[in-house]
């Protein structure tokens, strides 16, 4: 069979399996997705990929990002094909999904064609898909939609580590021309996760040493120049990124990894409960955080669709086994090495899971879904051998036709976010933009972030956001920055944001619009001589209950007022609380309150030649007692308002 034919026959499986999962999918093609969370991040950083300003991975929690951008600049390429030059889909979230398909569905046929050239049998390649559907299945009905056509970085790591793992079996089975294969797999999972240098780094030095000690027995090592090369080229490339960054940022993400390193130096979660965690994965147990790592057991978790896979599994294995005594030659080598290889794996695994900072959650160990397929393929390559190859092709018929009753399971639901869009186009004419939100916000204002930076409208964030946003996100002190503050309803201009009581005004900036402060240390803000708060309350109340916590320094007593009218004076407090109680029509609902502080004897200290007057920690405002009014402090003034005794 000529080139282009051999080149068809490979490819009408993997474009079928694409199309299918983007007919699945129809609302990819018909309206923009505008991205919010994990999403938008990351669509923020494959915008600067697009624009070549990326040299980092995907963001942690853990206040760092993973070593490389490598998906961000694939993702970016799609979304120049897909969206910009051909406009075949609205929106770019809508080519990026659209891309990764097409990603997950190379690595998964990659992985298939690597297994297939060791087995013979036609019959082969629709029995690997057919597992590959039965795994697919299994993986997005019982944890989530994450296999095929999730974008979060944690479940596109699955069909890399896939594709990776299955070149590694080849090369140490003797395939030395699948090194770069090999090399490609194994920096795409280092550029995706940093933990990946752990397994990338033993899994790919060990088929390494077990191909070179074959090819050393049998006398051709040296003959494999080529592929050595092109693999050098290979890490070479991946690791320009890393290097780059590490020379241009100052400090720099290893300088992350390291801080984060001291923060967390030895966790020790004990390899009982890594041993848990991993049987999780075993059991399809959505959440291992909820399973209760250390507490019940897992059979009770194992549900009716595990128990029936795993039957299936085991049936299938022990015919395999069966037929491996009775046939031990249609045993390739390959099959003992992927035996050797899921090992592997697994001890990794386990010591890996030891180490886990926090909680165990699924999503960091997904990728070890993979050595289940592994093990499919293996039994299904020792099977197909003693099969018919006349039934090859209306095998390939199972596995498509069972498409469409899974179809539930290979779509993503998920259409953005229509709130994001409008507050960004809230925004528009209002210049370079300063974005100041609440943690639990945080996923809205990266939405926002990421739509105002692809129009091109300047935007910033605070300096603890920066591992989230890029450091070129953060703002710059003396920038003209407008601030607005994002909240899941809406944007509104410092202190305009409606409260709702009980309210707690901390040191962030999105409560309350703050002038004479100094900026944030730890819990707690100094002001100068005069600071205010400015705060809106979404309804009014008969009474309030105010109360302060701060620190007041000695000889330097504080004067409160609430829109004008004072309140009385702090002093005396060290990170202690001070209330005062307010008439309900001393506050104005659905208007701006000014809250303000006076320190007459504001002055340096000692090692600081700022101008301090107190430390404000909190301000609390709740629905005042039924106890009567302390009326010795407020007073009603002629003409109106209110003022002291």
């Amino acid at each position: 069979m000529t080139g282009p034919f051999k080149i068809a026959r490979s490819l009408w499986a993997p474009l079928l399996f694409a199309g299918i999962v983007l007919a699945l999918n129809p609302h990819w093609f018909q309206a923009p997705i505008v991205e919010t969370s994990d999403f938008a991040a990351n669509s923020l950083q494959v915008y600067r990929a697009k624009i070549f300003h990326e040299m980092l991975g995907n963001y942690s929690r853990w206040e760092f990002h993973h070593p490389g951008p490598a998906i961000f600049y694939v993702l970016a390429a799609g979304e120049r094909v897909f969206h910009d030059w051909t406009h075949l889909v609205p929106g770019t979230m809508n080519a990026q999904l659209v891309t990764l398909v097409l990603i997950n569905t190379a690595f998964l046929f990659g992985a298939i064609e690597i297994f297939a050239g060791y087995f013979t049998s036609q019959m082969f390649r629709p029995a690997a898909f057919a597992a590959a559907l039965l795994w697919i299945y299994m993986v997005n009905v019982t944890v989530a939609t994450g296999a095929v056509v999730s974008p979060w970085m944690p479940h596109v790591a699955l069909f890399a580590f896939l594709f990776f793992a299955a070149a590694c079996a080849s090369v140490a089975a003797g395939r030395i021309s699948h090194l770069p294969w090999m090399a490609l797999g194994a920096m795409l999972m280092v550029h995706l996760h940093v933990a990946q240098f752990l397994f990338a780094g033993v899994l790919a030095a060990a088929a390494c040493m077990v191909a070179a000690v074959g090819e050393w027995r049998a006398g051709r090592l040296s003959r494999h120049g080529k592929a050595a090369a092109a693999s050098a080229g290979i890490v070479a490339l991946f690791l320009l990124p890393m290097v780059l960054e590490l020379a241009v940022h100052r400090p720099n993400n290893l300088d992350d990894i390291r801080a984060y390193l001291a923060r967390y130096p030895d966790p020790n979660r004990g390899i009982g409960n890594a041993v848990r965690y991993f049987v999780s994965f075993l059991a399809f147990e959505p959440d291992a955080v909820q399973a209760q790592i250390g507490g019940a057991s897992v059979p009770m978790r194992l549900g009716s669709t595990p128990i029936i896979y795993w039957a299936i599994y085991l049936a299938a294995l022990g015919s395999a086994v069966w037929v491996a005594v009775r046939r031990p030659k249609t045993v390739p080598r390959l099959v003992w090495i992927v035996i050797g290889e899921c090992v592997l794996i697994s001890l990794l695994f386990l010591y890996w899971a030891d180490r886990i900072t926090g909680a165990f959650y699924n999503f960091n160990g997904f990728f070890v879904y993979t050595i289940q397929l592994l093990g499919l393929w293996s039994i299904a390559g020792v099977l197909s051998q003693a099969w018919n190859a006349k039934w090859a092709r209306a095998a390939w018929v199972v596995p498509f036709a069972a498409m469409p009753l899974m179809a539930t399971e290979l779509r993503n639901p998920d259409r953005g976010s229509d709130a994001i869009a409008r507050m960004s186009e809230a925004l528009a004419s209002s210049g370079p933009v300063h974005l100041v939100f609440e943690h639990d916000d945080w996923d809205t204002a990266a939405g926002v972030a990421n739509q105002l930076a692809r129009r091109g409208q300047a935007v910033c964030v605070d300096a603890g956001w920066f591992f989230l946003f890029g450091r070129e996100a953060v703002c710059r002190p003396g920038t003209e920055f407008g601030r607005r503050v994002v909240t899941a309803d809406g944007i509104f201009e410092p202190g305009r944001r409606p409260l709702v009581l009980p309210l707690r005004i901390g040191i962030d900036e999105a409560s309350a619009l703050r002038e004479g402060f100094h900026a944030p240390e730890r819990d707690h803000r100094w002001t100068g001589r005069s600071a205010s708060l400015g705060f809106t309350l979404a309804a009014g109340a008969p009474q309030y209950r105010l109360t302060i916590t701060g620190s007041v320094l000695p000889e330097r007593p504080v004067e409160v007022a609430l829109n004008g009218v004072r309140l009385g004076v702090l002093d005396g407090l060290w990170k202690s609380s001070q209330s005062f109680d307010v008439p309900g029509n001393a506050m104005k609902a659905g208007e701006m309150n000014r809250l303000t502080f006076e320190c007459a004897r504001a002055a340096p200290i000692a090692g600081d030649a700022r101008e301090l007057g107190f430390s404000l920690m909190t301000v609390e405002l709740h629905r005042g007692l039924n106890a009567p009014m302390q009326s010795d402090r407020l007073v009603r003034a002629p003409g109106g308002g209110y003022r002291a005794r």
